[in-house]
């Protein structure tokens, strides 16, 4: 027989912890085209693998968004300033997605970067991420932060 596994159900700051560093992850993806460059055409970075409609799905539904963050403040997952500080980006992004060139089912990835539309709410991403980076005051999310954009942008 095998030896029995001792599976532990994540505490609630477990959960909050693991949804910020995803939220994130997302924030700062859909924040840099250099990054959205990288990893959805260029295929540069080896251990991620992602596209524009995977990515947003992760965004929204994964981090279960639907009512537009009023459970995650209500519930104590982000503050009203993180909130704040990314609601442009967030509707803009929202927005983005009911416009008429992506009712076509067969757009790539290359099409929504090249296009001015998505350009300007990615600009709105990166004032957002810029603005977060000033709120969180948790250490670890704040390295985390600086980590991605060394990581992933050559930013020193």
């Amino acid at each position: 027989t095998l030896p029995s596994i001792k599976m532990s159900n994540p505490s609630p700051a477990e959960l909050k912890e693991r949804w910020r560093w995803r939220w994130i992850g997302s924030l700062f993806e859909f924040s840099h085209l250099e990054y959205q460059w990288g990893l959805w055409i260029e295929q540069r970075y080896p251990n991620v693998v992602g596209w524009f409609n995977e990515d947003m799905h992760q965004y929204f539904d994964d981090l279960n968004l639907d009512d537009h963050y009023e459970s995650q403040i209500k519930n104590g997952i982000i503050s009203v300033d993180e909130f704040e500080a990314i609601k442009e980006f967030h509707f803009a992004f929202d927005q983005y997605l009911d416009s008429e060139r992506m009712k076509n089912p067969d757009i790539r990835d290359e099409e929504i970067l090249n296009d001015e539309e998505w350009q300007a709410v990615v600009s709105k991403g990166l004032a957002s991420w810029n603005r977060l980076k000033n709120i969180i005051t948790d250490k670890s999310e704040l390295e985390h932060m600086v980590g991605l954009e060394k990581n992933y942008l050559n930013v020193e």
